[in-house]
């Protein structure tokens, strides 16, 4: 856990029992009545307090004897969560995709690049078509324009279906630029299911198997299921990041619909 004298961080006795939710939706899942208004503003449900020289961990409702008592520790995507706990989230409201840009685009705004993404439901963030917009307006127009651009406002009919273009472009490269289909990983996650619900190696054999999963097997110890559950892990942040980019390319699809009716 974070403390402010060790970048390292340190071990909580008790705190790393704790199951993780968003901090959106530890609220979204309360009842009004159940919120405790001091905490409700906190970003993180546990810090260490300086005044009392303790790690403090803060209830934002009323918690009833057996329920399930969540601890955010921050906002994260599925990536993060991944990559620092070892897990990932079925639903996560903050999860999202970044995608390579152009070199130029960075220079081309003031905006950390964190802030150039694409939303969980396909949407690109504020800052992204922003920045886009901008790169395709030829280089002696763009300072004329970027308070336009900057403002989240449509430059033109034409760099709207450029910058759209670009997006629709980027993803759909991405995704043909992986060794599988977003319908590939979804037969190899039934496979992984049906490998952890086998009792031994021999029902192992009897279950179809794709090659990924084979090369991995042979690799690790069949019997280690702590290895399939890695596995699992990335196919599975894998086909969610892809069907990130697909819900993209189909709301640029919408959107040039929209702005081309005819």
């Amino acid at each position: 856990m974070h403390i402010p004298w060790d970048s390292a961080g340190c071990l909580c006795p008790v705190g790393d029992f704790f199951n993780y939710a968003p901090p959106q939706e530890n609220l979204n899942n309360s009842k009004e009545d159940d919120l405790l208004d001091g905490n409700t503003d906190r970003l993180t449900d546990a810090g260490f307090d300086e005044a009392v020289a303790s790690y403090c961990f803060y209830a934002k409702r009323n918690y009833v004897k057996g329920d399930q008592v969540l601890l955010s520790y921050g906002t994260y995507t599925n990536l993060e969560l991944l990559e620092h706990y070892g897990f990932l989230l079925q639903e996560n409201p903050n999860d999202k995709a970044f995608i390579p840009l152009e070199s130029e685009m960075y220079s081309l705004c003031s905006w950390p690049k964190d802030s150039l993404y694409i939303s969980k439901n396909g949407k690109p963030s504020f800052a992204l078509i922003s920045t886009v917009r901008l790169w395709a307006t030829p280089e002696r127009n763009r300072r004329l324009v970027k308070h336009i651009a900057f403002s989240g406002q449509v430059i033109s009919e034409e760099n709207e279906g450029a910058a759209i273009e670009w997006i629709t472009n980027k993803c759909r490269d991405l995704l043909t630029g992986f060794p599988s289909s977003i319908e590939e990983d979804a037969l190899v996650l039934c496979m992984i299911d049906e490998i952890e619900n086998c009792s031994g190696e021999r029902e192992v054999s009897n279950v179809l198997l794709s090659d990924e999963i084979r090369n991995f097997l042979e690799r690790n110890n069949v019997r280690a299921r702590r290895s399939i559950c890695r596995l699992k892990l990335a196919v599975e942040w894998r086909y969610r990041y892809k069907n990130i980019l697909s819900d993209c390319i189909s709301y640029c699809s919408c959107t040039r619909m929209l702005d081309n009716p005819t």
